[in-house]
């Protein structure tokens, strides 16, 4: 079929195939409940995937290799939101099937369940390309180009709130290689070796499902989500047309290639500033760095090529305008102290005294204020508070504060104060101080780790003997 210079909106609608994620409470007696009522209310099966094992009641599965379709549904707990919270997943269906579905579930939702902003609604799109070929398919899109041209704002004057989730962070991204530090206005957007794009799945739009045919956008969720049905409808739209588009561009767009430029602009000038320890700190005189809190420049000039990555990242994520870092050579550690980073990546690093959003790992803190956050296999020692974040596989020691997070910590101990939020699953030490607010899905039996819960049997015993 010849690809045609343009095609009318419907034409591209009735093309596009469209798999949904709801997720939600429901105000029913448990997921096989609720499963059973929205089987008879949409007119499509609906499964709970279980696991089975001897002398126990199925257990419904989190998470199932389950793979729905447009005739079965899947239901199943999300932890994420506590007990209580549901996730239906389609299968991928023709556009207008798909819109009915949406608008019968979101009805359905609003009689017999509720959302908050724990919750949110992900739409996983796909061309028929039988029905409406194009230049390229989704495996071969070009990334940048759908970056250049996507129009966020539309999301988020329907769901502001979701510019601040972890989960859904904005793809208007693109930074330098670490090692390159500078990016040619002129070349490099046709070079995609020099540098980055979002590049995992915790994005407004998920490009790593791209190599599976389809993309997936997470702009949608919050509060009530359930009774915005035209303004989703309104934004699946766009985003089904915006995607057909960019799967038959031919060249950028002079508007495309300014806001390129405009985005790198910042970036160059940084990168230029990065070459030598003296003409950063022209560039940035508020941040002070040093070498094992030695601030000769001298001393600095002449390690700076060996430390000023880390520094890098900082300012080009997280946006450093001022604060102290340090590189401990003894401990090859890299410290910032007294900064404000906003949507920051980085791993591996100790921060004190600091304000913080954005996505760490392996990272240690001290008397930190940290929100709207993914940290992962992070040290939080002392004099901290975390809100509205989520923490795994963390050590959360007494001094810590927690809250509106998410836990999942299975191999360590919370030992710190959880106000609110959902503790996925993690063993809950003695020092530990969790609030009635707080949801506990699954805790983990104690161990012998200093600070559990764990009797010591044997040692009881023992006693019980001496006493007698």
């Amino acid at each position: 079929m010849k690809i045609k210079k343009s095609y009318r909106p419907e034409e591209i609608l009735s093309a596009a195939k469209l798999g949904v994620e709801f997720e939600f409470y429901s105000d029913l007696d448990g997921v096989l409940e609720t499963a059973r009522s929205l089987s008879k209310f949409l007119g499509k099966r609906v499964v709970v995937p279980v696991s089975v094992s001897s002398f126990n009641e199925p257990k419904p599965l989190y998470h199932s290799p389950v793979t729905p379709s447009d005739t079965i549904f899947k239901l199943e707990p999300d932890y994420s939101g506590g007990k209580k919270m549901c996730e239906l997943v389609t299968g991928p269906m023709p556009y207008k099937e798909a819109r009915n579905t949406i608008i019968k579930v979101l009805e359905w939702i609003s009689n017999n369940g509720y959302t908050n902003d724990r919750c949110s609604i992900h739409a996983n799109i796909s061309i028929d390309e039988n029905a409406l070929p194009t230049k390229f398919r989704i495996q071969n899109l070009d990334i940048l180009k759908f970056i250049l041209s996507f129009d966020e704002n539309k999301v988020y004057e329907v769901f502001p709130k979701r510019k601040e989730s972890v989960y859904s962070r904005s793809i208007k991204e693109i930074t330098p290689n670490k090692s390159a530090f500078f990016i040619n206005p002129d070349s490099t957007i046709y070079n995609r070796n020099a540098f980055r794009i979002p590049s995992e799945k915790y994005y407004g739009v998920n490009f790593l499902k791209a190599e599976k045919g389809y993309l997936e956008y997470r702009y949608m969720g919050g509060d009530s989500y359930e009774k915005k049905t035209k303004k989703i409808l309104d934004l699946i739209n766009y985003f089904i047309i915006h995607l057909q588009e960019c799967l038959n561009f031919e060249n950028y767009s002079s508007s495309e290639k300014r806001t390129f430029q405009k985005m790198i602009e910042r970036q160059n000038k940084i990168g230029s500033a990065f070459v030598k320890f003296s003409e950063f700190q022209k560039e940035f005189p508020e941040i002070k760095v040093t070498l094992d809190m030695n601030d000769n420049p001298e001393v600095i000039e002449g390690v700076w090529v060996n430390i000023r990555e880390k520094l890098f990242e900082f300012i080009t994520t997280g946006n450093l305008k001022k604060g102290e870092y340090n590189f401990d050579a003894e401990l090859g550690r890299f410290q910032l102290k007294s900064a404000t980073l906003k949507n920051v990546r980085v791993t591996g690093a100790e921060f004190i005294d600091c304000k913080i959003e954005g996505v760490l790992e392996r990272c240690a803190f001290y008397n930190c204020e940290i929100k709207h956050s993914r940290l992962s296999i992070c040290e939080f020692a002392k004099g901290n508070t975390v809100d509205f974040s989520k923490v795994s596989e963390s050590p959360l020691h007494v001094d810590n504060v927690l809250n509106d997070c998410f836990i999942e910590n299975k191999t360590n101990i919370i030992n710190c104060e959880v106000n609110r939020g959902v503790i996925r699953n993690g063993e809950i030490g003695k020092l530990a101080k969790v609030s009635k607010e707080t949801m506990i899905v699954e805790q983990i039996e104690p161990s012998e780790t200093t600070g559990s819960f764990k009797r010591d049997k044997k040692k009881e015993e023992d006693d019980k003997k001496k006493k007698k």
